[in-house]
């Protein structure tokens, strides 16, 4: 195959490029084929390859071209994004600073007020113990037998609901742990995938 069917072919297997691209590997090739000193009628395939593997090879470089340029764009867009977000985050320092002293001292004070909740309510329960340990107590000085047995019963009973007390106060407070780590997990998890 010489020069002239070489080019010919060539430009038909690139038909699907865009005409800019397409112009400028005929360009580069015909450059090429006169610098290199080919004869009109030399078959320029044995040193090139066929038109086809040719084409192949273009296209494959000026696709790598147009995606390495996408990238390019792409990452300028997410620096001025990022520029964007730092100066309306400098802008809007003076309104969202407040809120978000605000929200952390609700958090606080939330936090402490569960906090003592919690103590108070162990607290009365241990209370309510120590006192039905004393009313069972009561019962061994109890002068009659059924003022011992209601000693006895009645010291065991509420003994048995300061158990209660202390018991469920620990497990509700373990719930809402649980379901305060599980929400700040969601909330972690959101903000890797939109990252």
């Amino acid at each position: 195959m010489n020069k002239s069917e070489f080019l010919k072919a060539l430009s038909k297997q690139l038909k699907l490029m865009p005409k800019e691209d397409r112009e400028d590997a005929l360009t580069f090739y015909s450059e090429y084929l006169e610098d290199y000193g080919f004869a009109e009628d030399e078959d320029v395939t044995a040193k090139l390859g066929t038109p086809k593997e040719v084409a192949k090879n273009m296209i494959a470089e000026i696709t790598m071209k147009h995606i390495d340029s996408n990238e390019e764009k792409k990452s300028a867009k997410k620096t001025a994004t990022i520029v964007w977000i730092a100066i309306i985050s400098i802008f809007s320092l003076p309104i969202s600073l407040p809120i978000a002293l605000c929200l952390l001292i609700i958090v606080f004070v939330l936090f402490i007020t569960l906090l003592i909740l919690f103590i108070a309510l162990v607290g009365a329960g241990l209370i309510v113990i120590t006192a039905g340990a004393g009313v069972f107590l009561s019962g061994i000085i109890a002068p009659g037998i059924g003022q011992k047995l209601v000693c006895f019963g009645g010291g065991m009973l509420v003994t048995a609901i300061g158990m209660a007390l202390c018991f469920l106060t620990v497990i509700v407070y373990i719930l809402l742990i649980r379901l305060a780590v599980q929400i700040i997990k969601k909330s972690a998890e959101k903000k890797v995938k939109k990252a």
